[in-house]
């Protein structure tokens, strides 16, 4: 693409004079405005709040007017992905929920790796569990971003290293904190409505309309309240191709005549069809020598998601009800809250901080256009599945002091206290979606004496026995230490001791950091900590039942896949043990370059070691695992998997982060970026498969699922972007470089290779008056999709790398109007 060496060369243009300014003297002073160097952050320091330059580990801050720009179109983790070089969300399709709670994560590693904050509280995580093939953190209920309204962000601060020893046992990657408006008067007001590029087939090409409102409210003088909510509506995004094949039965030993005008283009999976509001207030109010203070967020959302078609020839379908097939939709029905209520202010010399916050998140699973084939005519076509439901609730007391020690060296003490309580529930719902009417098709009929299909087809499925109901208390206590040791030289360490009253147990984080002024524009930083990640309860509980499409020795099956508790009696006999933790250390070292007004530069190298990881197995089938599972009840039919610590994983990057902001004069202000990431993630080691499996010639953890780790996202993700503002007029402009990637099998001939491609985004925007600003612009303007799949294309899904990492649907295109009041 032309557009591309351009905007390299032009934003390296931008940052090679500012360097070489630097050069010609070490003694200059620091700038007065650096841009994201001069940040002001609370993230990763507990006492006096630092720089983005200053800081012992790297840190990016994401403004709130960036961060509005992109999300009407956009999730929100897909705005972190668009900004973040290290973080990563896949645009899953036709996956049930990991349709609409997308896997994401920091540094290679998943959304169970990284804690998010709201205002420095701990977010709940959400009832839904990640478990679509290719992701890296099957079976984890990571927190979902997605449920916080963009309008209500002031920025997000994201500390990209390991934070387990100050915030708690599961920050491995890293620490997202998003910080709530609070302003007292005025407001903002976004409507967008936008779509994808029409392919020419299909006429699902996710048309969006979004609004967004954001408004803040004087307490008297003594305090503040803003409230925020955002709409949206998404239709969703088809990308199919023919489904292959008879769709019917013949007629007197000939083609049905049908087949020359049936409808091949069956498939409906890709991106969901939303409809989503949510709310949030963030308040203070000033009682004299403290201060109280409130967040809460509230959201509802709806989502259907198109799976593969049933033929009318199959033992999935009843002709009776469907005499031309099928194709299921995967349904959704989810309530999302959050409560944050606490005081702050001094006593004794003390900051102090009490806040209790509980969070919730519930989910109503389901299926429409559906049937369950083994209840023959009588078959509902739609169900309500299973619901899930995650509680937590959250205490924290917070003290930070300083000293001065050393003839006057600052020496901040902050230490605190937490207890956190969690729980993870599952409630099957509609029996007829799981229960085996034993119906079989009559004789004298092409299917003749064979049984129909168990089960509601395209939907996830939990019985009575595969129920959980499982919670447990946490007790945490930390220390956190920072000593100016010189004017040059920071020094930061930190102790966490946390303790379960699960099989998890108790552990002890630890951290210590660096930083060492060079000059006043070079600033030296390196950390070590380790981390533990407690097994999540829906890893410990969580079991289902579906009936869907799957990858099977390089070709498309419809198979019915069981997951099964590690406890429960099969997992036990195919050698599953229980789940231990996983443990993690984590190494850094780098440097933050802020040599001229306006100039940042950031560069961090890491790696993160994690034992005993846990994931799903592989797809387990065999007349071994049959005759396990009918001596279990069940019809022998099931490909089985369970959660295990199946490996161990060594993950090596850097991460290199610039700006620039260049005054233009006359011809206004021109703010340059580079975003550079390079992540590779090598396994060490693999759990041994159990000698009950091995006896039954099968592998715990195959060469396939070893490929989501290693290969199954870019080594390399790069950011090129031009901000250009002249009075009333400004463009966007960004170049985003994702590197190959890999999709492999257990048969190494049938593995799948996707190349680099790069990525447009152009808005332009202008102020019609003061208050008021529109803008138009268009994601991946040049409608690029990855490379095509070699795998048989039988279904009729996408012909483009489904676990793509820019998604597999093409440009989007919108127009927006804002307001400022």
């Amino acid at each position: 693409m032309h557009i591309v060496p351009s905007l390299l060369a032009l934003s390296v243009a931008s940052l090679t004079p500012a360097l070489a300014q630097a050069q010609q003297s070490d003694a200059l002073a620091a700038p007065t405005d650096t841009g994201e160097g001069s940040d002001i952050v609370v993230t990763g320091s507990r006492g006096q709040p630092r720089t983005v330059a200053s800081s012992p580990t790297p840190i990016d801050v994401i403004s709130g007017e960036d961060i509005a720009r992109l999300s009407g179109g956009l999730q929100l983790r897909d705005v972190l992905t668009q900004l973040v070089p290290s973080f990563q969300a896949q645009q899953v399709g036709s996956s049930s929920f990991d349709s609409v709670a997308r896997p994401a994560g920091l540094r290679g590693l998943s959304g169970v790796h990284v804690l998010v904050l709201v205002n420095g509280k701990r977010r709940h995580n959400s009832a839904l569990i990640n478990l679509n093939s290719g992701n890296v953190s099957a079976g984890g209920n990571p927190v979902d971003l997605d449920q916080i309204p963009a309008s209500s962000i002031e920025r997000i601060e994201v500390l990209r290293d390991g934070a387990a020893a100050q915030y708690g046992s599961d920050a491995i990657a890293g620490v997202i904190n998003i910080i709530l408006k609070s302003n007292a008067t005025g407001g903002t007001a976004n409507i967008e409505v936008g779509q994808r590029y029409h392919d020419g087939v299909n006429g699902s090409d996710g048309e969006t309309v979004s609004a967004q409102l954001s408004h803040g409210f004087a307490l008297g003088d003594r305090g503040s309240l803003a409230l925020s909510v955002d709409g949206k509506y998404q239709n969703a995004t088809v990308r199919n191709s023919d489904v292959t094949g008879t769709f019917y039965f013949p007629v007197n030993g000939q083609p049905d005549p049908r087949e020359a005008t049936v409808n091949r283009r069956t498939y409906q999976g890709g991106l969901p069809q939303l409809r989503q509001i949510q709310a949030a207030l963030n308040g203070r109010y000033d009682l004299g020598n403290v201060e109280a203070y409130a967040t809460a967020t509230l959201g509802y959302r709806e989502a259907r998601v198109g799976q593969a078609g049933r033929k009318p020839n199959a033992t999935s379908n009843i002709l009776a009800i469907y005499p031309d097939g099928f194709t299921p939709f995967y349904t959704l029905h989810e309530t999302d809250g959050q409560f944050t209520g606490g005081l702050r202010g001094n006593v004794g010399g003390w900051k102090l901080d009490l806040s209790s916050t509980y969070g919730r998140d519930y989910a109503r699973s389901g299926a429409d256009n559906s049937l369950n084939a083994s209840l023959g005519a009588s078959s509902p076509t739609s169900f309500d599945t299973f619901s899930a439901a995650f509680d937590q609730w959250t205490n924290n007391l917070d003290l930070t002091k300083s000293y001065a020690i050393l003839g006057g060296r600052n020496l901040q003490i902050s230490a605190g206290a937490e207890y956190r309580y969690e729980s993870y529930v599952t409630k099957a719902l509609d029996p007829a979606a799981y229960t085996n009417g034993g119906y079989v098709f009559p004789a004298g009929t092409p299917l003749a004496r064979q049984p129909g299909a168990v089960g509601a087809q395209g939907a996830i499925i939990v019985t009575p026995s595969d129920q959980a109901d499982i919670k447990r208390n946490v007790w945490a206590g930390y220390v956190d230490l920072a000593l100016d040791v010189t004017s040059r030289l920071l020094v930061t360490g930190a102790v966490r001791y946390e303790t379960y009253d699960d099989s998890s147990g108790d552990v002890w984080s630890g951290k210590v950091s660096a930083r060492y002024k060079v000059a006043d524009w070079l600033n030296l930083r390196g950390a070590f900590s380790n981390g533990f990640r407690a097994p999540s309860l829906a890893q410990q509980a969580y079991a289902q039942t579906s009936t869907q499409f799957n990858l099977v020795s390089g070709a498309y099956q419809l198979i019915e896949s069981k997951i099964v508790r590690t406890g429960s009696p099969i997992a036990a006999a195919l050698g599953a043990a229980p789940l231990t933790p996983e443990k993690s250390r984590n190494y850094s070292v780098g440097f933050a370059l802020t040599p001229i007004a306006g100039l940042s530069v950031t560069a961090d190298a890491y790696q993160i070691d994690i034992d005993d990881r846990i994931t799903l197995t592989s797809l387990l089938s065999s007349a071994g695992v049959r005759a396990i599972l009918r001596a279990n009840g069940l019809s022998g039919d099931q490909y089985v998997r369970f959660f295990t610590n199946a490996i161990d994983t060594r993950t090596r990057g850097i991460d290199i982060v610039g700006s620039y902001n260049l005054p233009l004069g006359e011809f206004g202000r021109l703010r340059t970026t580079v975003g550079y990431n390079h992540n590779v993630t090598n396994i060490k080691n693999i759990a041994p498969t159990p000698t009950q499996l091995s006896g039954l010639g099968l592998t715990l953890f195959d060469r396939q699922t070893q490929g989501y780790f290693t290969v199954g996202t870019p080594k390399d993700k790069l950011i090129l972007g031009l901000d250009w503002n002249l009075d009333r007029l400004g463009i966007n402009l960004r170049e985003t470089r994702y590197g190959n990637w890999a999709t492999l099998n257990n048969t190494p001939s049938l593995d799948q290779f996707y190349g680099a491609k790069w990525i447009t985004d152009l808005e332009v925007g202008y102020d019609v008056t003061r208050a008021a600003r529109v803008a138009v612009g268009a994601y991946n303007i040049f409608d690029t999709y990855p490379d095509k799949s070699t795998v048989p294309n039988t279904i009729g899904s996408s012909i483009y790398g489904g676990n793509s990492p820019f998604g597999a649907y093409g440009g989007y295109y919108y127009a927006r109007l804002s307001l400022r009041y």
